[in-house]
């Protein structure tokens, strides 16, 4: 039989089409198996002022526990890259319903970084019009919702790099009461060199969503530099990285993708506006507690440390904590970036210190985090902190 370069073309398309269904199968099959949904009380979609659409969801308290009416709302904010389960990917690992079993009334906002996208959509999502737009509109639709006059904030990576931002921009500090801060850089660094050197117009957009569904099923097998990269695979329980993977992962925007390829390029300093977001957080007086990795290659603790020092620096008595997670500071394992959301051990060395600092009272003794004031990084580092070395923290306002 004589093969005649039609018939060739013919077989090898007819492959490429098995090819494509078999791997829109697999797909399929692996997607609806590691699917995780949670139940929410409230579910809502809202318009910001620009037109962007965002979500809120509000996380159901279990039976039994005992709400908490003079304490504020709580608001969990994702990183890019990240939808609303950021901090919600399954129940036993999860900072909303952590907070919710203590009675606290706990919101997710989906940014519109964190939605399936259209292309006109895509376009409108800048780092700049979340600050504007979407924190402001999340934050006064709870207060409405709740009657609160304000909320407790809670920012993972880019959750708590807008609030930087945001602060005396959009969001009255008035509308504040506590915040946390995990693993959000003041200042950003990349590990890969090139991306100093690209302009951010030449950046496409990352197809997360896709990529992370497709090889979910087999990203716990055999830990790569990529798995070091964005957490310490040690320290992240089975099963938890095929489920954030399928469940929790977004695509990065082209524009949102340019405006962190901006600030690397350059000095690595946080701009809106041509603004270093940095210097708004000189006069900020509201609470902080700020949470680093000691392995974490996405935010260094030096990096979190930036917006720390500049937390209030005009405003010594502004009460604020910096805490690092890893071996040497008391920790089971040195936490990277992904796990300082679902940490085999965050329960008890993340989730419940959150919770103490944002209960209605704080004494000295419960700060979960010994520092205080303008320590050096590398003091911090260079020994194991105890608890009689702290300062004491000023009293907090009421809740």
């Amino acid at each position: 039989m004589v093969w005649t370069f039609g018939a060739t073309l013919l077989v090898a398309l007819a492959l490429a089409v098995l090819a494509a269904i078999g791997l829109w199968a697999h797909l399929l099959y692996w997607v609806k198996r590691l699917t995780l949904p949670l139940e929410y009380s409230v579910e809502e979609v809202l318009r910001t002022e620009d037109g962007a659409p965002i979500e809120i969801r509000r996380v159901p308290r279990p039976d039994g526990a005992e709400a908490q009416p003079d304490l504020p709302p709580i608001l969990l904010v994702h990183g890019l890259a990240a939808n609303h389960r950021n901090q919600d990917i399954h129940p036993d690992y999860s900072l909303a319903r952590h907070l919710a079993t203590l009675g606290r009334d706990v919101w997710l906002l989906t940014l519109r970084s964190g939605r399936l996208l259209t292309r006109a959509e895509r376009r409108s999502v800048r780092f700049s019009a979340m600050v504007r737009y979407d924190l402001p509109c999340a934050i006064e639709a709870i207060l409405e919702r709740t009657g609160a006059r304000s909320l407790d904030y809670v920012g993972f990576s880019m959750g708590g790099m807008l609030l930087y931002a945001a602060l005396g921009r959009s969001v009255s500090g008035d509308r504040v009461r506590r915040v946390v801060i995990v693993g959000s850089p003041g200042r950003l660094t990349t590990p890969v060199r090139l991306m100093r050197f690209l302009p951010g117009r030449l950046l496409p957009g990352v197809p997360l969503r896709l990529m992370a569904r497709s090889v979910a099923f087999a990203s716990e097998w055999l830990p790569t530099p990529i798995h070091h990269a964005v957490a310490n695979p040690r320290n992240v329980p089975p099963g938890v990285t095929r489920l954030a993977l399928v469940n929790c992962i977004e695509d990065i925007p082209a524009a949102l993708n340019a405006d962190f390829a901006a600030w690397m390029a350059g000095d690595g300093e946080i701009r809106v506006d041509g603004e270093r977001v940095l210097d708004g957080l000189a006069s900020v007086a509201a609470p902080a507690l700020f949470i680093a990795g000691s392995a974490d290659r996405i935010a260094p603790a030096s990096a979190v440390r930036a917006a720390f020092d500049a937390w209030g620096r005009d405003r010594p008595e502004t009460p604020k904590r910096f805490l690092v997670l890893g071996r040497d500071f008391g920790a089971r394992e040195d936490y990277g970036h992904g796990d300082l959301a679902v940490g085999a051990y965050t329960g008890v060395e993340l989730f419940e210190p959150i919770a103490r600092f944002l209960g209605p009272d704080l004494q000295a003794e419960d700060a979960p985090g010994p520092e205080t004031g303008a320590v050096a990084l590398e003091a911090i580092q260079a020994r194991q902190p105890t608890s009689d070395e702290a300062a004491p923290m000023p009293d907090l306002p009421a809740a």
